[in-house]
């Protein structure tokens, strides 16, 4: 059995009907199982995720659930108020590539090595982002 499995498995008296227990129910599509600790969508009908419990509302700190609901798109996926993020970020972007000397970004690379776990280019991307959105 796979560390923390049990947390998904119930037993066959907790069942929602009379043939699918109700961990399978939230890792079946139909009446077809998919499997152990299932995530990702299913032809844009349904999505499975696994999460681990963070101890608020009901959750057990450090406990695997097995999550199962309809397939949907946020609608705020381009709301304006994210826009002027979205344009710093191209922005970096294009400046780490395009615009920032050899040296420049050495001194970003330098900065990054100290005890920050990322890349130098994700530590002026960032630092753009939050000085330009």
């Amino acid at each position: 059995m796979i560390p923390g499995t049990e947390a998904i498995i119930t037993t066959l008296e907790q069942m929602d009907d009379a043939y699918m227990p109700r961990s399978l129910w939230k890792r079946c599509i139909g009446r077809i199982p998919l499997g152990f600790l299932v995530r990702g969508s299913w032809a844009k009908n349904r999505t499975f995720r696994v999460r681990r419990g963070n101890g608020y509302y009901g959750a057990v700190l450090g406990k695997l659930y097995q999550d199962r609901y309809a397939y949907f798109v946020p609608s705020t996926i381009n709301h304006p108020n994210g826009q002027p993020a979205r344009n710093a970020l191209t922005q970096a972007n294009y400046n780490w590539y395009n615009v920032l000397t050899e040296a420049q970004k050495q001194e970003y690379i330098k900065k990054a090595k100290k005890g920050l776990s990322m890349s130098g280019r994700n530590l002026y991307i960032g630092e753009y982002v939050k000085a330009n959105a």
